[in-house]
């Protein structure tokens, strides 16, 4: 048992947690004693605490020899901490990751305060479940064991649940919410049970022992496999992978749109956070981040990967993903469906990165997750700004915007492109590092000769190609309405100073990026020692 000083010493590891908790119940107090329920108080609160929590990460960072220190949150050196008897960790992953969760979050509380959808709800309430998920979504990227995974995934989803229903009077938001309800506990306990079968196998529920004990038992590649996919299962819930995507629309559709937003960003990377932490000892390298206990079982792990075909499995997620969001979103005509095949279809593109088990791959998908936080959540504030003015939806609302307002027109438009991966957008680099690594993966296997390996990388990265391709058509099926096609209703579109302002505030990044995507990179090369 730990004794209080232990407690109070593991504590120090978990400051920006804690500040969310904090938070939380002022937040609640402040709500019992407003005498206004709607009160933007209670927001301002939020941000606030939320704004603490991410200076508290980011002191941690010495920008001026460009790496990481971890001075504020009691750390002595950049490897990894662990803390309440190795259930979790603190590590450059863990805090990225937590970065981009407060950062997405900040956006959707913002929105929050913008969104018309809300003004006649209670806000201290609606608060209070937006800090508890990303509070699970935080102590999710940092489990070591996965029983605590389990814990945070279910206080994120739980949260998640209310807030997709929060909209009580609307028959859409309460569609949503149960099927939302309803897909999450057979996803939860569907991981459970593959749970299970990795405890069977190795006795242990801590993850990187628990993987080792997997790997030390040669005879098991069925059960390995097995327990995996129902683990991949349970998670691909969060990240809207193929199969496992049926809520994702209609839970998008039926959703406040800043929880929609949330739910694209917060949510959906802390899906693959947890998976990334699962995975992790299999990226090991030496000379990275990661500690040196796992990467002294990275030769037994390689058996893991060749015991649950792993490579092969993500390899047919990532075709199945981004094809089934892509084609779909053809059809669409509703912006908020077509954004959550979108984002099924980006999920496809991140699952390519992990059938390479290798640092770049690694880096790649972290680079791509701080530029879809942009591009994504500036494409959901211009579908609050148009829902603000029009009450829609639909896509018909966007009818000649080009003419009625060129500037929001030209902010849509940038976001469109940057999801589409074109230049000269973040986005483009974002999915050329996919790329790249794809390939490089196809020639390292191969040479100059083909190969079954190196087919297997290439077929990959030409499907993929081919899915930008297909995404171009739907994205600019947007720009075409905006553009060519008669409002229902004559006259200017006004937007409002802030809108136009915070609406920079993405858009600054999409396009600097691309021009200047060293110091992101730089971070995120950081996983160095």
């Amino acid at each position: 048992m730990m004794t209080l000083s232990e407690v109070l010493q593991d504590c120090r590891l978990i400051i920006p947690e804690i500040i969310l908790v904090v938070t939380l119940c002022v937040v609640v107090l402040a709500d019992v004693v407003l005498p206004r329920r709607h009160s933007p108080l209670t927001g301002w609160i939020v941000l606030a605490g939320l704004t603490l929590a991410l200076s508290v990460l980011l002191m941690g960072y010495d920008f001026a020899r460009a790496e990481f220190v971890f001075s504020s949150i009691g750390q002595d050196s950049g490897g990894p901490q662990y803390g309440f008897s190795r259930m979790i960790v603190v590590d450059k992953l863990s805090d990225f990751f937590k970065v981009i969760f407060i950062l997405g979050t900040i956006g959707v509380v913002i929105f929050s305060m913008r969104s018309v959808e809300l003004k006649d709800y209670r806000h201290g309430e609606y608060y209070t479940l937006l800090l508890a998920s990303v509070l699970g979504g935080a102590f999710m990227v940092s489990s070591n064991n996965f029983l605590m995974l389990v814990l945070a995934l279910e206080t994120l989803s739980m949260s998640s649940y209310v807030l997709v229903g929060y909209l009580k009077h609307n028959r859409l938001s309460a569609e949503a919410s149960l099927k939302y309800v309803l897909y999450g506990a057979v996803a939860s306990g569907v991981m459970l049970f593959g749970v299970s079968y990795i405890y069977g196998m190795a006795g242990t529920l801590e993850i990187n022992q628990a993987l080792l004990g997997i790997a030390m038992n040669e005879d098991s590649g069925i059960a390995v496999l097995m327990a995996f996919v129902l683990v991949i299962a349970g998670l691909g819930f969060k990240m809207a992978a193929v199969p496992f995507h049926f809520w994702c629309p209609d839970v998008y559709q039926g959703a406040p749109t800043p929880i929609t937003a949330f739910l694209a960003v917060v949510s959906q990377a802390a899906g693959f956070s947890a998976l990334l932490r699962v995975l992790l000892p299999l990226f090991a390298v030496e000379g990275t981040f990661i500690p040196d206990d796992v990467l002294a079982i990275r030769g037994s792990l390689l058996a893991v990967i060749e015991m649950a075909h792993l490579p092969l499995l993500f390899w047919i997620l990532s075709v199945a993903t981004m094809t089934l969001g892509n084609l779909v979103a053809i059809r669409q005509t509703d912006i908020k469906r077509l954004l959550a095949y979108s984002s099924i279809a980006h999920a496809g593109y991140l699952l390519m990165g992990l059938t390479v088990f290798n640092n770049d791959a690694l880096e790649a998908m972290l680079f791509y997750f701080a530029v879809y936080l942009f591009m994504n959540l500036g494409a959901f504030l211009v579908v609050i700004v148009v829902m603000n003015k029009t009450g829609s939806s639909d896509l018909a609302a966007y009818r000649g915007l080009a003419w009625r307002n060129p500037f929001l027109f030209i902010m849509m438009f940038v976001f469109l492109i940057s999801l589409t991966g074109l230049p000269p957008t973040a986005g483009f680099i974002g999915k050329l590092k996919l790329f790249e690594v794809i390939v490089g993966a196809g020639t390292s296997a191969g040479g100059t000769a083909f190969t079954s390996e190196s087919l297997f990388y290439y077929s990959l990265a030409i499907i993929g190609a081919l899915n930008t391709a297909v995404s171009l058509y739907y994205y600019m099926k947007v720009a075409k309405i905006m553009a060519f096609e008669r409002p229902d209703e004559e006259g200017d579109f006004p937007v409002g100073l802030f809108d136009r302002a915070y609406l920079l505030v993405y858009f600054i990044p999409v396009m600097f990026l691309i021009i200047e995507f060293g110091p992101l990179l730089d971070m995120i090369t950081l996983f160095q020692r």
